[in-house]
């Protein structure tokens, strides 16, 4: 058999179950578009010369796991020789808001084939109810998506007007035809219903208006709903505009808006816990919504709460998350029952301020419920239980990019399918990448020594060919998981398969952009308060700490499965960035040394002794002196009055004339310098 697919091969027995890796041939322009598993059919060829492959390398094996890998990035993973296969979802949309076209197709080209459908906002309304076609809607990001494969479905939205979104369900004949006549014009894919914030009263209307657009559109075209999370089966108010078993009858799926959990003015809480997310997919299923039409919505944001403050909830993007942590530094925990991660992030007096949705952050602590790689691969995992048809996303460019190198193996694999003895398979662990989000002044030297790195590094890191950046520009400040080396396996045996040369294709990956992100339009709910859970303590953030042992490992994540990047002796020091609690409770904290920055276990880690600095006598300053020292000197006049301006540590004029009128003061030798004397004095006069 000729393989056109695979480089070579790795075969690994653990416990007796045997795993067979298969590296992919590199992606020429033909075998790319093999590949892109745009449909079932293309995705079981894949299938079948894998397991054709491995049949005919080993057929003594009655039974393996076959994964499939793309360079460092899990592609496929699948059972041979099993009758019955795991549950797999293969559709997965998202919302596109925050951006223009530029944006969203580098936001959708960073995803690696994980897209099978956008929906952008194209569909507003006006006031007496008409659509209304936004600015956003560009014909030539149409045509790139779909010679990528991807439909198009703009979703209508009244932005949590009422009177709006009542406005559209009376005219909704017109609207409709509207709907239909611009989608068959502009060769769209389809519309997906985002009214919100209507009521029970409107139900009837609502659902009709669905059904007129399934009657007015072709059959290839789609209609869809995003429905509200109904956890508790409310009847009334918001919850009770969706007839859900109705709105089925007319529509492709349900996209269930799991989120908002937490909201804006509302306590502290996760924003989609497993629980209650759970209950929102039984709720639909017992209205007899069929499980192949329902789609899970996944928040790709978070909220957070500042300690003390009257109020709280406002949303933030995952990546700005990440971008606090590399900032500030902080702790995060999982909680086990909410699957879902809680950071506590403490901005000091000195430190600078950051904006987060139009907002200035000031110093304080804040905590904040967000996701990461486990509490998404958690929802994802309800998929599999309840057999959904797939996900969905609010809203594309927040999400932290590291997911997409796992969320094939997630949507076609369930945590819960275990064979008798478990393979060992190559993973990219689920692991916080800090980002940094282009400011306006910012070039690629000044971010490169905040971080202690060099500019070649941090090029590197983000596939950059130049030295151009953009403001809003998200860049890693860490090596993006794609750079990663998959962990080492245990008794591998490597054979190499003969290849002809081939024409290479190089891809070009795109350099990750996101725009200023917020979260979706809050949802007021009454809720019980919740008690507020007691925010845990960062104790070696900002401190310096010494190795334990002569021979200490920095791992590029949190994990004793992650490569070693460096090797720190007990005559080197590191300095705490973060802290971390992963899933089995064990602490690691996050260091830098020496433009190194990584993670080790705090057990093997010590706090470097403080060693008390001998006071040393008051030097002289005068015009030309610099340094801390005069900075000291500028800021104690100023307390007293004598210094009018901001403190730079530079002896200049205005200082000197300060010095003067001080010494006038107190009767003190008038020669603007500071001396021994002038210098006790003015000691002696601040408190």
């Amino acid at each position: 058999m000729k393989n056109k697919f695979f480089l070579r091969h790795q075969l690994v027995e653990d416990h007796g179950h045997f795993t067979v890796i298969l590296h992919l041939q590199p992606f020429t322009e033909e075998l790319a578009s093999e590949l892109m598993l745009t449909n079932k059919e293309e995705k079981y060829n894949l299938r079948t010369a894998a397991m054709e492959y491995v049949n005919q390398k080993f057929p003594f094996l009655k039974r393996s796991t076959i994964v499939v890998m793309a360079g460092a990035m899990l592609f496929s993973t699948f059972t041979a020789g099993e009758k019955a296969e795991a549950h797999e979802a293969n559709f997965n949309m998202t919302y596109l808001y925050f951006g223009n076209t530029k944006s969203y197709i580098s936001q959708i080209d960073r995803t690696k084939g994980n897209m099978n459908l956008v929906a952008p906002s194209y569909f507003d309304l006006n006031q007496d109810g008409s659509l209304k076609i936004t600015t956003q809607f560009d014909p030539t990001f149409v045509s790139e998506m779909h010679n990528r494969g991807i439909k198009v479905v703009p979703f209508l939205s009244n932005h949590w007007d009422r009177n709006l979104g009542r406005s559209a369900l009376q005219n909704r004949e017109q609207l409709s035809t509207q709907i239909a006549n611009f989608i068959i014009k502009n060769n769209l894919d389809g519309v997906q219903v985002d009214i919100e914030n209507v009521s029970d009263i409107d139900q009837q209307n609502y659902t009709d208006l669905v059904r007129l657009l399934r009657q007015k559109l072709p059959k290839d075209k789609e209609v869809s709903v995003a429905v509200a999370a109904n956890p508790n089966g409310w009847t009334k108010g918001w919850h009770g505009s969706y007839d859900y078993k109705e709105l089925a009858k007319y529509s492709n799926y349900l996209m269930i808006m799991a989120y908002d959990e937490s909201y804006t003015g509302g306590p502290e809480g996760p924003v989609a816990s497993y629980p209650w997310v759970e209950r929102s997919i039984q709720y639909a299923l017992n209205q007899g919504v069929p499980a192949s039409q329902i789609v899970l919505g996944i928040p790709f944001y978070g909220r957070y709460w500042k300690a003390g403050a009257t109020t709280g909830g406002d949303g933030i993007s995952n990546t700005r998350v990440d971008e606090m942590l590399a900032k500030y530094g902080g702790t995060i925990v999982y909680d086990e029952k909410a699957k879902s991660p809680k950071a506590t992030v403490t901005i000091g007096p000195s430190d600078p301020t950051i904006t987060i949705g139009g907002k200035t952050l000031g110093a304080g602590t804040y905590t904040i419920w967000f996701e990461n790689s486990d509490s998404i691969k958690a929802k994802i995992d309800l998929v599999h239980k309840y057999n959904l048809k797939g996900t969905g996303s609010w809203s594309l460019g927040q999400e932290n990019p590291v997911i997409w190198n796992d969320y094939k193996m997630w949507m076609t694999t369930h945590q819960s399918v275990i064979t008798p003895s478990q393979p060992v398979t190559p993973s990219v662990p689920t692991v916080t990448y800090p980002t940094y989000t282009v400011q306006s002044g910012d070039s690629l030297w000044k971010i490169a020594t905040t971080f202690g790195l060099a500019v070649a590094q941090l090029k590197q890191y983000n596939y950059l060919t130049s030295e151009t950046i953009f403001v809003g520009q998200v860049l890693y400040v860490v090596p993006p998981p794609s750079q990663s080396t998959p962990a080492e396996l245990p008794r591998t045996i490597v054979e190499p398969v003969p290849i002809t040369p081939e024409k290479i294709v190089p891809i070009v990956k795109p350099v990750p952009k996101i725009a200023a992100p917020v979260a979706k339009t809050p949802v007021p709910k009454v809720a019980a308060p919740k008690a507020a859970t007691p925010a845990p303590k960062a104790l070696y953030v900002g401190k310096l700490m010494i190795p334990k042992a002569t021979k200490t490992a920095i791992r590029s994540g949190s994990s004793t499965t992650n490569k070693v990047i460096k090797y720190v002796t007990t005559k080197d020091e590191v300095k705490v960035i973060q802290e971390y609690t992963d899933k089995k409770k064990t602490k690691w904290v996050k260091v830098q040394h020496k433009g190194t920055t990584g993670w080790m276990l705090l057990s093997q880690v010590k706090l470097k002794p403080v060693v008390k600095a001998v006071p040393k006598p008051p030097s002289i300053l005068k015009t030309g002196s610099t340094g801390t020292a005069v900075k000291d000197l500028q800021t104690k006049l100023r307390k007293l009055g004598y210094y009018k301006q901001t403190p730079n540590s530079k002896f200049d004029m205005t200082t000197r004339s300060a010095i003067i009128a001080f010494q006038k003061k107190y009767k003190l030798k008038v020669d603007g310098i500071a001396g021994p004397q002038t210098i006790s004095t003015l000691n002696s006069r601040v408190k």
